[in-house]
């Protein structure tokens, strides 16, 4: 980075943080970033005939499908827009939409840049959420999640299997690490985990083995021989119930979501036996239409 460069860079950090005071702003050299809402605003210097440039934009909508009514909405407020414009990027199949604007440094001042920034990060979390909810895709923040919901555990992923319930894919995978496997379950695309089940075993064919259970149980909708190899603390059952039941029972899961959350900790506390446990897991079951 050249002298010129850093002296620019040094004097945008420190309005950057006179703008966002409390708010980390993160630096990598000659590039900026700050948390904003569902999103970022990033800025980038650099160089051009001499002259330091700041491109400044925020991801608005990631893993869009493209469409005219998406291309001609966009054209459309990008006659409208008078400080900053859309412009897109294809990435396997789909668009990653921004808003953006390139300024010369010699034009600015800490006040315009304080405007520019905030006006920028606002209006890419609103339309953010109009284009998501008329025409799909992801904020960044989701979009992020979904990327950390890929790697839920810090061992190596050894195995992997994929269940459809009701309309929703199912995964299930097994990580390994030292001598401990870590079964996961979980709806594709989200963090949370469904099921979670450490074990300690001499090798991966054991693994594999309670992996195939757990599949063909779920396969089955046999919660009962589910509950053989899997204890209530390593199911989220209100979770997992909420995958298969019907439309027309989900109201009345909702109604029993406290009690069904609650169970395994009276088991554990030692205020209801593993039999009273199984009688009223098995009603609500019936309760719910499964």
């Amino acid at each position: 980075m050249s002298e010129k460069l850093e002296r620019v860079s040094l004097v945008i950090e420190k309005y950057l943080g006179d703008i966002f005071g409390k708010i980390r702003v993160y630096r990598d050299e000659n590039k900026f970033l700050i948390p904003w809402g569902a999103t970022t605003i990033d800025i980038i210097l650099f160089e051009e005939n001499g002259e330091v440039f700041l491109d400044i934009s925020s991801p608005v909508a990631l893993r869009v499908n493209p469409s005219k009514d998406l291309l001609k909405f966009l054209l459309s407020e990008n006659a409208n827009l008078k400080m900053c414009a859309f412009f897109v990027e294809f990435e396997e199949g789909y668009l990653d939409i921004f808003l953006g604007i390139k300024i010369r440094y010699s034009d600015i001042s800490r006040n315009t840049l304080e405007y520019i920034l905030l006006n920028v990060g606002n209006l890419s979390n609103e339309y953010g959420r109009e284009i998501i909810s008329v025409f799909g895709g992801l904020s960044l923040k989701e979009y992020i999640e979904r990327k950390k919901s890929e790697f839920p555990f810090k061992g190596e992923k050894i195995l992997k299997e994929e269940i459809e319930i009701n309309g929703h894919k199912f995964i299930l995978e097994v990580y390994s690490e030292e001598e401990a496997y870590l079964l996961i379950g979980r709806e594709e695309g989200k963090g949370e985990f469904i099921i979670r089940a450490k074990r300690y075993y001499k090798d991966a064919y054991e693994a594999l083995k309670l992996l195939k259970e757990v599949k063909k149980a779920l396969e089955n909708r046999n919660f009962i021989t589910l509950r053989k190899f899997l204890n209530p603390f390593e199911v989220d059952f209100f979770k997992l119930y909420s995958l298969f039941v019907k439309k027309e029972d989900l109201k009345k899961l909702k109604q029993l979501e406290e009690e069904i959350n609650k169970l395994p900790e009276l088991l554990i506390t030692g205020q209801i036996s593993y039999e009273d446990y199984k009688k009223r897991i098995k009603n609500i079951e019936k309760e719910i239409g499964l």
